[in-house]
């Protein structure tokens, strides 16, 4: 029987894109599967693993060593190949994730980072390549201004739920889960609808034409 290992690579990269994923995902399980578009490849590239998640709220009484220690301690009890994915409450304005997390994370074998919210240090992440998804870069840190809730709960990530050990998919198009339940069956099925898609982009290319394969397709009995 196949497991989810065999429809990924073990380097972190998806063996089918998050298009693929979402599509099969959400006609498996009859719901959204992918996050808005305001979650975006931010530096690094390509990510898939099971997720971790973290919760973060605003507290601006909170200790900037407490938000980072709590974070770090996450960090180092995940298993390698995590894809953390953190929800941070009105993020936008203060970074939740810079270059010495994305180090640690790097060195312990991350496959990446989704955030709905801010992260900042570009330039270091971009040399790290730790693969990040974010909103966006803001130069101020949430330490001071936010504490963590929750670790390994069920959250809402850029519009999308997201549940511990469901496998998390980014590239340049976004990001999109297969719940845990039925990961395997997504992803079989996601390998179906990549292969069928990109026999129908050789078709195209070769007659130039979308019109003529339908109605050949028809006359075919197909």
């Amino acid at each position: 029987m196949k497991t989810v290992s065999d429809y990924t690579f073990p380097v972190g990269v998806a063996s089918v894109s998050s298009t693929d994923v979402a599509d099969a995902a959400e006609k498996l399980t009859g719901k959204r599967s992918h996050m808005t578009g305001a979650i975006r490849l931010i530096e690094g590239g390509a990510l898939a693993g099971p997720a971790q998640t973290l919760h973060l709220v605003r507290d601006d009484g909170v200790s900037s060593m407490d938000l980072g220690l709590s974070v770090v301690r996450a960090i180092e009890s995940a298993p390698t190949s995590t894809v953390l994915v953190v929800t941070v409450e009105d993020g936008g304005d203060f970074a939740a994730f810079g270059a010495i997390l994305g180090q640690l994370m790097k060195v312990r074998g991350f496959a990446g980072l989704v955030v709905d919210g801010s992260v900042r240090d570009r330039l270091d992440l971009r040399r790290i390549q730790l693969p990040t998804f974010a909103r966006g870069a803001v130069a101020g840190s949430a330490g001071g201004h936010y504490r963590l809730v929750a670790v390994n709960e069920p959250l809402i990530c850029g519009g999308a739920r997201v549940c511990p050990g469901d496998l998390v998919v980014g590239d340049e198009d976004g990001v999109a889960i297969a719940p845990k339940a039925q990961q395997v069956e997504i992803m079989a099925y996601a390998s179906r609808i990549q292969a069928k898609e990109f026999e129908l982009l050789k078709r195209i290319e070769a007659t130039g034409s979308y019109l003529k394969l339908e109605f050949a397709d028809s006359d075919n009995g197909k």
